[in-house]
């Protein structure tokens, strides 16, 4: 007797496909990409606007000179008097300030001066790393351009319209003049403290000679007046602040090390208001 079972063959079942669940965060994710994008594009569309607006209303840099003092000579060439403008200022030729004191305003103020176009935004970038670091206003990002801007045409105030009035003026300045107009402006527009404006009266003030017959030393001295005039103009704070200047002139290459320590062991004297013959 065969006891062997006759197996049926087994019917092979296909699993039955199932519809993935809806994921309910999809239609949430896509919500929030589509505001966001909705919002840079306003955000975006209002700050076009903003500087379109700023644009129109930017005056005119044809004229950027400063008012400046007259002087009256006699038929033999002799100095009779000065009659100052609002400001005493009298405007120097930059081929009459020493390439030293110009370098020192540049290692100072603005040392990729000859590199940018107006503004700089590795400058920026750096002011701002170091204000976030020292958790403070410590340090600006205004390019030497935009200080002659900010000098000759706008207002110190620290609104962002004043800022980007700044840099765009400083853009169309730097397409306007050449490096060397630029520098020669700024040294005559800026305030030296004791009513002195320009680099010419600041030299005739503190040093009693014209801007040519400065020292290294003394050309330090005059940068690092702008920062804070009232400060700076008092010899114990005058000479740290110089040290500084010096500093930058050298990490920049604008003098030698053997200038350096000829320098900074100058003897300035009392640095006071001297009368001169403006």
């Amino acid at each position: 007797m065969n006891n062997t079972k006759s197996s049926a063959p087994r019917r092979r079942t296909t699993p039955r496909k199932t519809t993935p669940p809806k994921n309910k965060n999809s239609s949430v994710k896509r919500f929030f990409w589509i505001t966001m994008l909705l919002s840079i594009l306003i955000v975006a569309g209002a700050g076009c606007g903003f500087i379109s607006a700023t644009m129109s209303n930017l005056p005119d840099v044809e004229n950027v000179q400063p008012a400046a003092s007259s002087q009256i000579y006699d038929v033999h060439g002799n100095l009779l008097t000065t009659v100052h403008s609002t400001e005493n200022r009298l405007p120097v030729p930059i081929s009459e300030v020493p390439k030293s004191l110009q370098n020192a305003f540049v290692a100072t103020e603005d040392a990729r001066f000859y590199s940018h176009h107006g503004i700089d935004p590795v400058g920026i970038l750096r002011a701002v790393w170091v204000n976030i670091a020292r958790s403070g206003v410590s340090e600006g990002g205004s390019t030497i351009t935009q200080q002659l801007a900010r000098n000759a045409f706008l207002s110190q105030d620290r609104t962002l319209k004043r800022k980007v009035s700044e840099a765009l003026l400083a853009l169309r300045i730097e397409q306007r003049y050449t490096k060397q107009e630029i520098l020669e402006m700024y040294m005559n527009q800026i305030y030296f403290g004791q009513g002195a404006y320009g680099i010419k009266n600041a030299s005739l003030t503190y040093f009693g000679k014209e801007p040519r017959n400065l020292s290294i030393a003394q050309g330090a001295i005059l940068a690092s007046l702008p920062k804070s005039p009232s400060k700076y103009s008092k010899i114990e704070n005058a000479i740290p602040r110089q040290r500084t200047v010096l500093g930058q002139m050298k990490k920049y290459g604008f003098i030698t090390e053997a200038e350096y320590e000829k320098a900074i062991n100058e003897k300035i004297g009392k640095l006071t208001s001297k009368k001169s013959s403006i």
